[in-house]
């Protein structure tokens, strides 16, 4: 027997789900979730963008539906989120890229000029200013921030230099080129990656094509690692860092597109494996997530189509871990992710369409974990580790791209956000998540509140009903008129009463609870202790 719970309060949407198992089998644990502020009222919502912490808090792009998009910031609290500055009186400004660099953030945004140049805040409004004006007579558009030690390297055009590679250290006079790599164009840097005090990036110096290069911050150390395709583009992309030895696809037109290895030297910088050797345009490599002293991957081959593989750092260590899809149609395993010393990902057989799988490396031990929706797609993504779980969003054909978690079991794969088989308006529509004061914050759609900032709330533990009257009695039950509580140690802090549509009817802060008001049939009690541990029983009324 399973009850379900919903209930709304505190002008927060919270919606609970408590799981009253007769028989003592397996009760998920479900939690509340809370709406952090409606920033734009309505059903447009306010666009949130991906928030980043800084000195204790959550700053993020928002728009509240007079002001476009600005900066904002939240302490977690309805009072603590507010609009940090608007920028842009005229418009929005469409801040991107914001990034913590010597106590300041820095950040690409559109000002009253209508300008894309370089700002930066300390999370005042007086304190968020056009750090720099790159481009005066237009927009620089600085992108692609990444931090290097106490500096941030950015792409940004001065419109004199063209598109080329810029430093920062939050100051305008720490603000400069750091070398014009092509100095008859644009050197087009990309796909940056730290490694070993360096970042590694593709940037084309107009004699060499797009390559592999490196920088350590200076103009004299950014240098071209390596020219892999001698009179062609290699495109080196999709880094990942194994074993201290940095890998990544390129194109060296012998091979085509396919496995590279770095130590960050010219002469250590060689080719590893021609996983395609059938097709000359390649495996297209992506996706490197490290997962116990190897990289997992997806590439594609002639045989077997777009499928999992992993590498050692070694020809002989790089191998395919499972045909998913048998054949040479793709399974296109996406969204990889580690979790517990296994990589988890989406991917589909042939007879399941794009589901959850995870593989621990072997074939054997590669297999889907749960098939979340049978009759179609649950696509999951967005994967995030919190709380020793697997957090991800999937769609199970009940209300959308919902929040779910997992333990790595199939019966411990579901949805923490209670009540949304039954919600009218559910909780959906996650395209982030963020962990911040040890709790997971992300974007959603609930109702008529449209994209708003939410996160997780408290966490109600299924229990057995013998693990109820063990541990919380009440009495007498049916009850009348007043009902006992009595604890098998401890004493009674608050007692909560539901009815089982959900709502609050009652509170004491006594174990003497006055029922009498009550119109008769089936309650929930909590019950909140001395020791801070909440139980909950049920009783009938009279």
């Amino acid at each position: 027997m399973v009850i379900t719970i919903k209930f709304l309060y505190m002008k927060k949407i919270i919606t609970t789900l408590l799981f009253f198992s007769l028989s003592g089998a397996y009760a998920q644990n479900q939690q509340t979730v809370e709406l952090i502020k409606d920033i734009n009222p309505g059903s447009e919502g306010a666009g949130i963008m991906q928030p980043v912490e800084f000195n204790g808090k959550l700053y993020f792009p928002a728009d509240d539906g007079e002001h476009g998009r600005e900066l904002w910031v939240s302490d977690g609290t309805e009072e603590g989120t507010h609009l940090v500055k608007d920028i842009s009186a005229a418009g929005e400004s469409s801040i991107t890229f914001l990034t913590e660099v010597n106590n300041k953030l820095v950040f690409s945004a559109n000002g009253t000029s209508g300008d894309i140049e370089l700002y930066v805040t300390d999370g005042t409004e007086e304190g968020t200013v056009l750090l720099k004006n790159i481009n005066p007579t237009s927009s620089s558009v600085p992108s692609d921030f990444t931090k290097l030690e106490d500096k941030v390297i950015f792409v940004a055009n001065d419109g004199t230099t063209g598109n080329e590679l810029w430093v920062t250290d939050g100051t305008a006079d720490g603000t400069v080129l750091l070398k014009d790599i092509n100095p008859n164009g644009d050197s087009y840097p990309y796909g940056f990656i730290e490694y070993n005090g360096k970042l590694y990036f593709q940037a084309d110096n107009g004699t060499n094509g797009s390559e592999l290069w490196s920088t350590d911050g200076t103009t004299a150390g950014t240098t071209m690692v390596k020219d892999v395709f001698v009179g062609g583009d290699s495109y080196p992309r999709s880094f990942g860092i194994l074993n201290d030895l940095l890998l990544f696809r390129a194109d060296d037109a012998e091979h085509g597109d396919e496995l590279w290895v770095t130590d960050g030297t010219e002469a250590g910088t060689t080719f590893l494996i021609d996983i395609n050797t059938a097709e000359g345009e390649g495996s297209s490599i992506n996706e490197f997530t490290l997962v116990n002293g190897k990289l997992y991957f997806r590439a594609r081959t002639a045989d077997n189509g777009m499928e999992l593989w992993s590498t050692d750092g070694t020809a002989a260590g790089t191998a395919l871990v499972k045909d998913i899809f048998p054949g040479v149609e793709d399974s296109f395993p996406g969204a990889l992710t580690e979790y517990d010393g296994k990589v988890y990902f989406q991917a589909t057989d042939g007879v399941h369409n794009t589901e959850l799988w995870v593989s621990d490396g072997t074939d054997a031990g590669t297999y889907m974990l749960k098939d979340i929706h049978p009759t179609n797609y649950s696509a999951p993504n967005e994967f995030i580790v919190f709380n020793n779980l697997l957090y991800f969003v999937a769609d199970d054909s009940t209300n959308g791209s919902e929040l779910w978690v997992t333990d790595g079991t199939e019966e411990g794969t579901y949805k923490p956000i209670a009540g949304q088989d039954e919600a009218v308006s559910p909780l959906y529509f996650i395209p982030f998540s963020t962990i911040y004061n040890d709790e997971l914050y992300f974007k959603a759609e609930y109702g008529t509140t449209g994209a708003e900032l939410w996160k997780l709330g408290e966490q109600v533990a299924g229990l057995d009903e013998a693990g109820f009257s063990k541990n919380v009695t009440v009495y007498p039950n049916p009850a009348s008129d007043k009902l006992t509580i009595a604890l098998a140690n401890g004493t009674v802090q608050n007692v909560t009463v539901f009815s089982v549509t959900g709502k609050k009817v009652l509170e004491s802060a006594t174990e003497s609870v006055d029922v009498s008001g009550l119109s008769a049939g089936l309650y929930i009690v909590k019950v909140q202790d001395d020791n801070n541990r909440v139980l909950f029983n049920k009783i009938v009324k009279q």
